[in-house]
């Protein structure tokens, strides 16, 4: 592995509070770059492309890409599909339907047809955008009764998390428990990440069964099939048209512009819009797009969005080139109204425009649509599935995902068996991780701080904020210790401080979204900053290194990985991932995720591959961030103590649990004392 030691900044850095400068800006300033530069590199490529053949390529890359990044999806299974009523109005009706796009996990839906079908008619399925009753935002009824005034079946229903289908029903407060649309997609798609799927994994196979109910419907020409939405909606529009050939044109509003353009206008984003290594695989917007052609496309945007107008403008100009290289320059079309974020009456009007040219349906009505109360069109009694029917939620299919990709690993027999097992979990760690290779990086800086005279020993400590530190180093160092805080990006001293962006969210969970984006996870940046700081600032071939909080399990990681930590003092972290996965009410930051780490390996792996190294595991945490009861705590690491038996270190692995806090300098320095 190869290795430079470095230390951006001079030793010490200002009192506790103060960064050095340029270190608030220093998060934002790299990922910016890093994001640009990629943007460039795939904007090349985009250039590049000149012919038909290139542009068939992007898109079977886009789809295998979209595939791997969303998650391989489920077989078919039976939609049970049932009819619950019809609204009957003068000249259309809504059927309030209910099926099932896996086993069990019900989706409620409304069909808006004309009164009086005649034959086939083209159809749109229509994703809402994040409204919190879902189908039932007065705008997307309208959307839905224009385009059957206009001869097309229209079916729409409600998102996970949205309308009727809340994942966290509270029965007591008669309300979602993080509140409906994106607070809930936030909390399920933490999750999906671990499990290494995408929650768009979920949302879009409601769109691939919503298109197999169409396509078993009498009143439907299964050839003219197109799909609209907008802001959210317009995202799964955005990702799902290029990889479903049913799809014969797409409508998508208030979502398209880029990756880039939406970081920069400070757009966090839902987890289903951020997948996994998009621009390290060279795929944003354009591609996405472009990976549709030559089918028709309108994208529709706002003036006065959130969604940059900019963003979308030059990405519609890049993909209308692709179109023009296929000879359906005509194709594509922009809609613009000077509004803000939403689906106004003009867009709603060029849409059904559109797809009436593109699949030949009747002219659009201008008769005025009336939107319905919710609950005339509820599918369910009680107006939420979790009441009326129970059956999966993406809580529990994540959880039985969980027990079937887990690894089974049998106890390794025999020194040899041993370190190919903790060989194993090294690789995994750098995989998983992406932290390799082990250098500085242009525009990082990794301030550290040294206190104490280092009578008793060196220890490299990390944690996200300066006061976690202090509340262990300064103890430590009075005590004699040499405490080399070690400052890693985004935390402590190089914290985020950007007071001229004014933001709702927390800095953390936008880099650590940004990350994942760039197929570089947070947590590896940080565990990449500690293994290439720690050369540098400590002294001798040996080192002890303490993490706090979510630095515990940064800390193991560094640990298992390089053989010159000889001491590993974890406090306060993590104790499983699999409680993220069990426990939707869980505390831990995003930036704690790794994709993909549940099939991989466990904390205790972690703490096994340290073996036969000093560990001391302090206060544990479970999934809400509480310490770990000692009786959870030990069959969670029993594992580990094994590992280390096997290794004939069984005296080397220690676990203590009902500390307080202000316990722990003494606990630490009598644990290191005996050793």
């Amino acid at each position: 592995m190869k290795r430079r030691e470095f230390l951006a900044l001079p030793l010490g850095w200002p009192a506790a509070g103060q960064a050095p400068a340029g270190a608030g800006t220093m998060l934002w300033d790299y990922t910016m770059a890093s994001l640009r530069a990629l943007d460039a590199r795939r904007q090349a490529r985009f250039d590049g492309i000149r012919t038909a053949g290139q542009v068939a390529a992007l898109r079977n890359e886009v789809r295998a890409r979209l595939a791997a990044m969303w998650g391989a999806f489920p077989g078919r299974t039976p939609l049970n599909p049932r009819l619950v009523a019809t609204l009957a109005r003068e000249d259309y009706a809504v059927e309030k339907l209910l099926f099932e796009s896996r086993p069990a996990f019900y989706v409620t839906a409304n069909l808006y047809r004309p009164a009086a079908p005649s034959g086939r008619l083209p159809a749109v399925i229509f994703p809402p955008g994040h409204s919190h009753n879902g189908k039932a935002s007065a705008s997307y009824q309208s959307f839905c009764i224009e385009l059957v005034r206009a001869g097309f079946v229209a079916l729409i229903w409600d998102p996970i998390g949205q309308g009727e289908r809340l994942q966290f029903w509270d029965p007591d407060r008669k309300r979602s428990a993080f509140g409906p649309g994106t607070p809930e997609h936030f909390v399920l798609g933490s999750v999906c990440y671990l499990l290494g799927l995408n929650l768009m994994h979920y949302l879009l196979w409601d769109a691939v069964r919503a298109i197999d109910y169409l396509e078993s419907r009498p009143d439907v020409d299964k050839d003219r099939i197109a799909m609209a939405g907008q802001s959210g909606g317009g995202m799964q529009t955005l990702q799902f048209a290029a990889f479903d050939a049913r799809i014969k044109a797409a409508f998508s509003a208030c979502a398209v512009a880029s990756f880039r353009h939406k970081s920069e206008a400070l757009l966090i984003a839902d987890p289903e819009q951020i997948l996994f290594r998009t621009l390290e695989h060279g795929i944003d917007h354009p591609e996405l797009l472009a990976a549709f052609a030559p089918r028709p496309l309108l994208v529709g945007s706002a003036l006065r969005d959130y969604v940059p107008i900019e963003g979308a403008r030059q990405t519609f100009g890049q993909v209308r080139r692709i179109y023009a290289i296929l000879g359906a320059e005509g194709a594509a079309a922009m809609a613009e109204t000077d509004d803000t974020h939403g689906l106004n009456a003009e867009l709603r009007a060029a849409g059904v425009e559109f797809l009436c040219k593109w699949l030949k349906a009747g002219l659009p009505s201008r008769q005025p649509a009336v939107a319905a109360p919710d609950e005339e069109l509820f599918c369910t009694p009680s107006g939420q599935v979790s009441v009326s029917l129970g059956g999966e939620t993406v809580v529990t299919l994540n959880r039985k995902l969980a027990d079937r990709i887990a690894p089974r690993l049998p106890l390794p027999r025999g020194a040899a068996a041993a370190r190919r097992y903790q060989a194993s979990i090294r690789a995994k760690i750098l995989d998983l991780t992406k932290a390799a290779p082990i250098e500085k990086e242009p525009g990082i800086q990794v301030p550290v701080r040294v206190t104490g005279d280092g009578s008793g020993g060196t220890i490299l400590a990390v944690a996200p904020t300066a006061a976690d530190l202090q509340a262990v180093a300064g103890p430590l160092a009075r005590a004699g210790y040499r405490v080399v805080e070690i400052s890693l990006r985004g935390w402590s001293a190089t914290a985020p401080h950007l007071p001229h962006k004014k933001v709702a969210y927390s800095w953390d969970d936008f880099f650590a979204y940004r990350a994942l984006e760039m197929g570089r996870p947070l947590f590896g940046q940080r565990l990449r900053d500690l293994l290439a700081a720690a050369p540098g600032a400590a002294v001798g071939g040996e080192w002890t290194v303490l993490g706090l909080g979510e630095g515990a399990l940064l800390a193991a990681c560094a640990a298992a990985i390089e053989p010159r930590i000889r001491r590993t003092i974890a406090i306060g972290g993590l104790l499983s991932y699999r409680s993220l996965v069990d426990d939707p009410h869980h505390r831990h930051p995003v930036s704690l995720f790794l994709p993909g780490v549940i099939s991989a390996y466990e904390v205790r792996d972690v703490y096994a591959a340290i073996a036969p190294r000093d560990l001391l595991v302090l206060d544990p945490e479970d999934s809400r961030r509480r310490p770990a009861p000692s009786a959870a705590a030990e069959a969670e690491l029993a594992w580990t103590a094994r590992i280390y038996r096997q290794a004939g270190a069984e005296g080397r692995f220690t676990l203590q649990c009902g500390a307080e806090p202000r316990e722990w300098p003494e606990r630490i320095a009598a644990w290191l004392g005996a050793g």
